[in-house]
């Protein structure tokens, strides 16, 4: 019985020597294949060995939780990724001449799946043995010489696993893989901020603009949202994360305002966001929240015809209320006068710009023409306070329309030269035509009407 003890006892060190000899064996098998692939003539044989060998490190209570372990792994997974790499690149030797297409089809091509194992086992690392880690990222940072010889070989792989991230993450976005390209930008920029300390904004940045590309809205929040709670944000961002929110099925609008409105906090200056905020102030009927946030933007962009153009409709429609339902019109209110040159002068001032740009100049004039005759029509039919007063009142009225419709001709007949096929322009000086008595010019518009030309 003794004799059992004792060896029972024995079997215990053994044991465990045993699993630390599997570190060993990984690490003397994985030297002999970097020789290999040193020679040019790498020998999978040798890396196989050493993967089976780390497999059963990784698992055993006594080297599972270990840095130099995952190290192991880390290194024997991005050799893997290496070897493939390599292989794809013989492969497009035949048909790619050019050396940069062929590394970025390469990269674009080659299974990421042993390239991601290795950078799950370097957050590992973080996480387990942070020490470690810290001496490593001390010796990139200030010269491996400070390393121990497999310490410097590690160290070396997180290096260039950062910059394979980078081309992997730009050969997925040339090849129009964009999900893929997301994750690789967003990777790098991890890769960076965790070796370097600095935030690596530029590839965080690709990550969102590749996730737009990719129309995934999961990934469009998720990667604007981590560079929002990194504190390294741009208004883009929230743009970004508003327009998603909205584009869900149904449209999520409380969480779009809710990320807009922190936009607007972190960057109450940005043009973007205050004209996203501006059109949801119009979309709910906020005229005068929108005609603040236009003030706003026109003091920061005085010469932006549109600025002004939507200014103009504001008041305009303030002054022309209709039934949201029927769109019937409701009755004038009582500041009608000083909506209507609010209106006119907005226009005025984004007519004056002289826009290039055919459709905002369009219907700069072609608003303005209308604001006169609709103000033209409103003086037409305008009724007398009192009966005795009916002619006086009725002859002022039709002086007052007479002037207005004459001011709106001269508008909508350029406006007709910016379009010259649209219909509307075209019905509204056939009216106006005959209510001035240009009757010459009535039958001339009614035959073109009716032409279609």
């Amino acid at each position: 019985m003794k004799k059992i003890t004792i060896l029972s006892l024995a079997l215990l060190p053994l044991f465990g020597f045993s699993q630390k000899t599997k570190v060993q064996t990984a690490w003397r098998a994985l030297n002999d294949y970097e020789a290999t692939v040193k020679d040019g003539k790498p020998d999978l044989v040798y890396l196989n060995k050493a993967k089976d060998a780390i497999d059963l490190a990784m698992v055993h209570e006594d080297t599972k939780n270990q840095g130099k372990t995952h190290a192991y792994k880390a290194r024997i997974s991005y050799a893997y990724y290496q070897y493939n790499l390599t292989q794809e690149l013989k492969k497009l030797e035949a048909t790619v001449p050019d050396k940069n297409e062929r590394a970025m089809l390469a990269y674009g091509n080659t299974p990421l799946s042993d390239f991601e194992n290795a950078g799950q086992e370097i957050e590992k690392i973080k996480d387990l043995d942070p020490k470690f880690m810290e001496t490593i990222m001390e010796g990139l940072t200030k010269g491996t010489s400070m390393l121990g010889e497999d310490d410097v070989k590690f160290a070396l792989v997180a290096q260039q696993m950062k910059m394979e991230s980078a081309n992997i993450a730009q050969g997925k976005y040339k090849a129009k893989k964009y999900d893929e390209a997301a994750d690789y930008f967003y990777k790098t920029g991890f890769l960076n901020t965790m070796l370097y300390k600095a935030k690596d904004t530029a590839n965080f940045y690709n990550a969102c603009i590749s996730a737009a590309k990719a129309k995934n809205t999961g990934k469009i929040l998720e990667y604007n949202k981590k560079m929002i709670d990194g504190k390294i944000s741009t208004p883009y961002n929230y743009e970004s994360m508003y327009n998603a929110h909205l584009s869900k099925t149904p449209a999520d609008t409380n969480a779009a305002m809710e990320i807009l409105k922190k936009g607007r906090v972190a960057f109450p200056g940005d043009l973007n966001l205050m004209n996203k905020e501006t059109d949801y102030f119009l979309a709910k009927g906020k005229q005068q929240e929108a005609l603040n946030n236009l003030k706003a933007s026109i003091e920061k962009d005085p010469k932006n015809p549109i600025f002004h153009l939507i200014t103009g409709q504001i008041y305009d429609g303030m002054a022309n209320p209709k039934d949201k339902v029927t769109f019937k019109e409701l009755p004038k209110p009582a500041n009608y006068e000083e909506l209507i040159k609010n209106a006119e002068a907005a226009y005025l001032k984004g007519i004056e710009l002289n826009s290039s740009n055919k459709d905002y100049q369009y219907n700069l004039i072609f608003n303005l023409g209308a604001l006169y005759n609709n103000y033209g029509g409103y003086y037409q039919n305008r009724q007398p306070a009192t009966i005795t007063e009916a002619a006086k009142i009725q002859k002022e009225n039709d002086a007052i329309s007479q002037q207005y419709f004459k001011k709106a001709i001269p508008l909508l007949e350029q406006a007709l030269t910016i379009k010259a096929d649209d219909k509307p322009t075209m019905v509204a000086l056939r009216k106006l035509y005959m209510f001035t008595k240009e009757d010459a010019k009535a039958k001339e518009m009614n035959d073109r009407i009716k032409s279609g030309k």
